[in-house]
């Protein structure tokens, strides 16, 4: 999935399981991770990133591809909350 959310101070995309933020600096992080900071609260994330968290997570709510994330997690025996 590639898709790009727009703000008025900076521009977030998503991109194969990558999620960057840029706000005058880039900051990225696994897409993975930003679910887990969503579910657990917990997590080593850029202020950047955090910040777009809840937006991130609506949209992969929108398109289906949360439950593909954690489906995979769990399928493999992953933890998202680890």
């Amino acid at each position: 999935m590639r898709t790009k959310l727009g703000y008025n101070d900076k521009l977030v995309e998503i991109n194969e399981g990558e999620v960057f933020v840029f706000n005058g600096k880039l900051y990225t992080a696994p897409l993975e991770e930003v679910v887990k900071y969503y579910l657990s609260g917990s997590g080593v994330l850029p202020p950047a990133i955090r910040d777009v968290t809840g937006d991130v997570i609506k949209l992969l709510l929108r398109t289906g591809e949360l439950e593909t994330i954690i489906q995979s997690k769990v399928q493999y025996g992953e933890s998202l909350s680890d």
